[in-house]
């Protein structure tokens, strides 16, 4: 039996499968999923954020710091 994903690893895995998240999509995850974020920035992940329109942001997965 496999150990469920933290929050932090989900966000981490819809990022690098899509490329590009929206804030909409991350809430469905986890509610507080900015800290989940500034957590994976921590870790050394390039994650960009955009305003798209309203409400509405982007999250951009741009690599690791160390795949450079």
């Amino acid at each position: 039996m496999s150990t469920p994903l933290s929050h932090t690893a989900r966000i981490l895995k819809l990022l690098k499968a899509k490329g590009k998240v929206s804030n909409f999509e991350l809430r469905k995850i986890a509610w507080r999923y900015p800290a989940r974020i500034l957590d994976l920035k921590k870790e050394g992940h390039r994650i960009r954020s955009v305003h798209d329109e309203g409400t509405r942001w982007f999250y951009i997965y741009e690599g690791h710091k160390d795949d450079e």
